[in-house]
């Protein structure tokens, strides 16, 4: 047969409850955790993505300066500046041309990233340094107008320009991407007048070495973007030249400026963050794939799961030996207890310990010793009431023996022509069936009103008619259910109290019906007799007067059915005495 967890071991059910009690808590905390890993790995990765961009943005921007504090040492050239003043006042100056073109070539000698620089002054004449030529920057500067209109917006100040794309040639094999640098040159030595535009194309390998071995994630992208939204600098070179201002996501970003939110791109999503330079307004930003999302979440559940499970096991393991420790002398305590139930007195249980489990183990003993002393008390006794029952049986008297000399006395008194006689004894007969008969509590109303009317007959003859007892009730209520022998004390107490100095004209009425919800009976017992004094009647109501008969069934019908139930006494001293029953409607 199958054993349910309510009849489990102790052991068990401790290992059971301590488990609950720490793995229900654990089981909770991770499925939180699980539940906020997402929230976490988001948090995470902004934090990330914010440190890594921005530590990219301080290394180009420092690379930047450099350029343009390379760009800007035009002006310690004193002779150059003093050419080109002359120049922009429609002047020649022998030796300019050579001057500008020597101070060009010498500005690259040594600069590796640095792939050419021109100079176009106010004037229209072009000066510059390009192993290539010139024919290849030209096309592109001419393809470009928006580059002088930039330079010249920057009013003397260093301006980055987009990156663009050199087509492969005889001197590079494969197509080249370049971003550049524009500044106009101003005559410090009079008025600030501008002098002409001078050009520093940079290779894209110096953005590469800062920005190519960066990480984000490992399916994540990097890329540079500048204020207008064109694409500076992509690890993918077909990325160049693609203007970011006309894809949604790029516009959300610029819309709402969230350093980090969540973008769908190509019908993938990705977690895009950025940060804008304040040295020239270009922005990084950084790409991650919502599956890489996904592989950090899924790192994390893992290493929940594997740590769940390490406590979980040693969580087992501890709930397994203190529930031994405890349940071992418990059951030793138990197999001891059926060695007594075996009636097995002389097994002691050795006390193990000096805590509660050895005292227990001590009082155990102590119990063990007063058991065997109870037992042999019990058994002393027992042999003395078998003999005291013995000698009651032998003097008991059958009650059917009672009633079988009842019944010969009744047909003697027939046979002498004694019919008041044989009625007494016919009604006595069938009192004392009633009263003693075993089981029934409850019986009908017509069998209480038979005894009740035996019983008023035989006190109307032991009385010699000085009084008489009248019965009113309800035939729909003889099927009813009511306690045995409930009118019994009050008639009695009727007759011997209230009838006792009436010599004749007594009365005692017993009307019985329904209430008026149709919900209980009504019994009233009421006579003409002496009355209760008043004092009397308050010891009566107060439970301060013997005679328990005439408290039990107020007792009974209150603890069974409620309050509203009971007997109700009420009298008046030389006038007559009423009792009130009100019991419930039960058939």
């Amino acid at each position: 047969m199958r054993r349910g967890p309510f009849k489990w071991t102790l052991q068990r059910k401790m290992i059971l409850l301590l488990v609950l009690f720490v793995l229900i808590p654990l089981l909770l905390f991770g499925y939180s955790f699980s539940g906020s890993s997402n929230r976490f790995v988001l948090q995470r990765t902004d934090q990330e993505s914010a440190q890594v961009l921005s530590l990219v943005k301080q290394n180009v921007d420092q690379t930047l300066r450099e350029y343009e504090a390379q760009l800007k040492s035009i002006y310690d050239n004193e002779e150059l500046i003093a050419g080109l003043s002359a120049l922009g006042r429609g002047q020649e100056r022998a030796g300019t041309e050579g001057t500008v073109n020597r101070f060009l070539r010498n500005f690259l000698r040594g600069k590796e990233d640095l792939d050419s620089v021109y100079l176009y002054t106010a004037g229209g004449q072009s000066y510059f340094a390009d192993f290539k030529g010139s024919g290849f920057f030209v096309e592109q500067y001419r393809r470009h107008p928006e580059w002088r209109q930039s330079a010249e917006l920057g009013g003397g100040r260093a301006v980055w320009l987009p990156t663009y794309e050199l087509p492969a040639n005889r001197y590079l094999p494969q197509k080249t991407q370049y971003f550049l640098i524009g500044m106009q040159l101003k005559d410090v030595t009079d008025v600030m007048q501008t002098l002409g535009t001078i050009y520093m194309n940079v290779k894209i390998s110096a953005l590469d070495r800062q920005v190519r071995e960066v990480d984000v994630s490992p399916h994540g992208m990097l890329m540079l973007a500048d204020g207008a939204g064109q694409v500076l600098w992509h690890r993918n070179p077909d990325a160049y030249g693609v203007r970011l201002a006309d894809i949604p996501f790029y516009k959300d970003l610029m819309k709402y400026k969230q350093r980090s939110t969540m973008q769908r791109l190509n019908g993938d999503l990705y977690r895009v963050s950025f940060v804008q330079s304040d040295y020239n307004g270009w922005y990084y930003l950084s790409l991650i794939p919502q599956r890489d999302l996904n592989e950090q979440s899924r790192d994390l559940r893992q290493f929940l799961l594997v740590t769940l499970a390490v406590f979980c096991g040693s969580l087992c393991l501890l709930a397994w030996l203190t529930s031994r420790y405890i349940t071992r002398p418990v059951r030793q305590m138990a197999l001891a207890m059926k060695q007594i139930h075996k009636d097995n007195l002389d097994h002691r249980q050795s006390a193990t310990s000096a805590d509660e489990i050895g005292l227990l183990q001590s009082s155990f003993n102590s119990m063990r010793g007063r058991i065997a002393d109870l037992i042999n008390e019990v058994r002393a006794i027992s042999d003395k009431e078998k003999e005291a029952e013995v000698r009651a049986l032998q003097a008991q008297i059958n009650p059917h023996f009672v009633y079988n000399s009842l019944d010969t006395i009744n047909w003697l008194a027939i046979e002498r022509g004694q019919p008041d006689i044989s009625e007494m004894i016919a009604a006595l007969s069938d009192i004392m069936r009633y009263a003693i008969r075993p089981g029934e509590q409850w019986v009908a109303l017509g069998e209480e009103l038979k005894w009740a009317s035996d019983y008023a007959y035989l006190q109307k003859m032991r009385y010699e008619d000085r009084f008489e007892i009248v019965f009113d009730t309800d035939e729909r209520l003889l099927g009813c259910k009511v306690p045995r022998l409930f009118l019994q004390p009050y008639l009695e107490n009727a007759i011997l109290h209230g009838m006792e100095h009436i010599e004749e004209g007594g009365r005692i009425a017993v009307t019985i019906a329904d209430d008026a919800e149709g919900e209980a009976i009504r019994v009233r017992i009421a006579d003409n007799g002496a009355g209760i004094p008043a004092d009397r009647l308050q010891d009566i109501v107060r439970r301060r007067s013997r005679g328990i008969g005439i408290y039990n069934l107020d007792d009974r019908l209150k603890l069974e059915f409620g309050a509203r139930y009971g007997v109700v006494i009420s009298s008046v001293y030389g006038e007559g005495t009423t009792v009130e029953i009100a019991m419930p409607k039960r058939r």
